[in-house]
């Protein structure tokens, strides 16, 4: 019996039976807004003499030329590390072989729009709109990709852009060269149909996300804000999100359209430990190493982080949806559930019901990721590191984090004879005496950051998200799913899917922490469905190329579709 899974739940294909109160229904805003999970009418495709969106997917040449031009994306290695701080360092050298590529693919977008290069290697596409009162559209990507490992392991080369019939492999693959070039094919593509802009189309590339996003995204940001304000765009799309997944099958089948509408913070803890050294012969009763361990090993077990689940958070209302339109399907207390005023009650349940990957949406995490200490076998460490990754739930901040390691790490420091210094941003800076030759400082890596503000999802009430969401839905319901082997067979059922459109919350960071300053309507979602996209950041990353395809009919459709709306 096939299952099918949806934010971690897995549960036996049956069939879906949606009661007529619970139909899909085109958004009324005469509507109550306390409907649950109200959808957008589909948005049809604009009269405008362009192509439909659907040439994409089913025309030989189009593929073809996807093929080429993501291939050759590919095999440009624009890896990046963890501690570039500079854009002429020698760690960024492919970058401009990437930029001169994108030049001969997309020689119409390059005399068409005004590039701009911020900071040497971000890259800002303007395609001016006729109608300056509009707000523009901004969409994202970014050109970076992060390391490999061992290139023997991956089944093609990691930078050979192999394609086998259906997949294009390769490090970028679908993390996220295929966003860039999806997006750029769709600006050359309008181009040779002669289409000018009404509405300012912006693309914005930055080129080390995977490096938290500071040259880049972080500089690229404030030179948009300069030139266009604040809450100056009418939606930012990046890469992210949950995709699409579906719950049932044939006629009964519900597509669930996942774009990311906000996404934890984040705090990296740097554990700094100096003791005194000397021979290993002599050691004390516990060397520098053994206190750092038995730090991590405390914070791994003490005043854990806990789900948390009310109706501000995405979730929510995702689970809303399952429940009223894939009733067979989730949780038999789910509904009753919802209406709990616990949250903590309710974000357990959900959480062990549905595994790791929601137990993350809703609570905290802690990850201790780089331990270093130590120089010979001989000689005792004298200076011990350690960094603690945490990703910060939407209910808590960094500096709440922060004061939990400190509780925990207090009494540890204290039996070992030890000088704890906390440095953070906002709090007094430390200070030594001579006498203090045992200290263990307490830093950030980076900044602090916390949770994002969370965009609307609600079309009674949000005329942006109801386009967004209409357009994605006529994208969607307009063909049957192209990863399965019938799909573009003479044999594919006349049915067309039901897809329902609903927030979702990122366990991660995107370039959009850099943007929340220019607009209230930030989507992070790659539009692919499930096992379209395989082992983003790991061995044999590969996208399908029907999936990238369909990714740029939606970005086609919603630059179209938006382009004469009066919002």
């Amino acid at each position: 019996m096939r299952a099918f899974a949806l934010l971690g739940l897995a549960l036996p294909s049956i069939a879906l039976n949606i009661p007529t109160q619970q139909t899909i229904f085109d958004a009324d805003l005469s509507r109550s807004k306390h409907d649950t999970c109200p959808q957008a009418a589909k948005v049809a495709e604009p009269n405008d003499g362009f192509h439909d969106a659907l040439t994409f997917l089913e025309d030989e040449a189009s593929r073809a030329r996807q093929v080429y031009r993501l291939s050759k994306a590919v095999q440009v290695d624009t890896t990046v590390g963890d501690y570039a701080k500079d854009p002429y360092d020698e760690a960024f050298a492919n970058f401009a072989e990437f930029q001169t590529l994108l030049e001969e693919l997309f020689p119409l977008v390059h005399k068409h729009a005004e590039v701009e290069h911020i900071n040497r290697l971000g890259l800002v596409y303007t395609f001016k709109g006729k109608d300056t009162t509009r707000k523009p559209l901004l969409f994202m990507a970014h050109q970076d990709v992060v390391p490999i490992d061992d290139p023997s392991d991956w089944t093609y080369p990691p930078f050979a852009g192999a394609f086998d019939g259906e997949w294009l492999w390769g490090r970028g693959a679908s993390d996220c060269k295929n966003v860039l070039i999806g997006l750029l094919s769709v600006l050359e593509d309008l181009i040779t149909q002669n289409w000018q802009a009404n509405r300012t189309v912006v693309l914005a590339f930055g080129f080390d996300e995977e490096s938290r996003g500071s040259l880049g995204a972080g500089t690229i940001a404030p030179a948009l804000e300069e030139i266009y304000g604040k809450d100056s765009f009418e939606f930012i799309l990046d890469e992210g999100g949950m995709g699409l997944q579906s719950l049932g099958s044939g006629d009964n089948e519900v597509i669930y359209a996942l774009p990311g509408v906000g996404e934890k913070g984040a705090v990296d803890i740097v554990l700094d430990l100096a003791v005194p050294g000397g021979h290993s012969s002599v050691p004390p009763a516990h060397t520098g190493i053994g206190i750092m361990s038995e730090i991590l090993y405390e914070l791994e077990r003490k005043d854990l982080f806990t789900a948390w689940l009310d109706s501000s958070h995405p979730a929510y209302s995702m689970l809303e949806c399952q429940a009223r339109y894939s009733p067979e399907h989730v949780e038999s207390w789910l509904s009753a559930k919802l209406n709990s005023t616990d949250p903590a009650t309710l974000g357990e349940a959900v959480a062990a019901s549905r595994g790791p990957s929601v137990r993350y949406t809703l609570q905290s995490s802690q990850a201790a990721d780089l331990f270093h200490g130590g120089v010979k076998t001989n000689a005792l460490p004298e200076k011990i590191s350690a960094t603690v990754n945490y990703r910060v739930a939407l209910h808590q901040t960094p500096d709440l984090i922060r004061d939990r390691a400190f509780r925990i790490i207090t009494p540890i420091a204290k039996r070992h004879n030890i000088t704890l210094l906390v440095n953070f941003p906002g709090l007094p800076s430390p200070v030594l005496s001579d006498s203090d030759v045992r200290t263990l400082t307490l830093h950030p890596l980076n900044d602090p950051l916390v949770p994002a503000p969370i965009s609307p999802t609600n079309p009674l009430t949000s005329n942006t998200w109801a386009r967004f969401a209409g357009v994605t839905r006529s994208v969607f319901e307009s063909h049957a799913n192209p990863l399965e082997k019938t799909a573009r067979s003479s044999e594919t059922s006349s049915s067309t899917p039901t897809v329902v459109v609903t927030g979702a919350f990122m366990t991660g960071n995107t370039d959009t922490h850099f943007y929340w300053s220019l607009s209230k309507n930030i989507y992070r979602w790659s539009p692919s469905r499930a096992g379209g996209r395989v082992n983003v950041h790991t061995v044999d990353e590969r996208i399908s190329l029907d999936v990238h395809l369909e990714g740029m009919m939606v970005y086609y459709d919603l630059i179209r579709s938006f382009d004469n709306w009066n919002e």
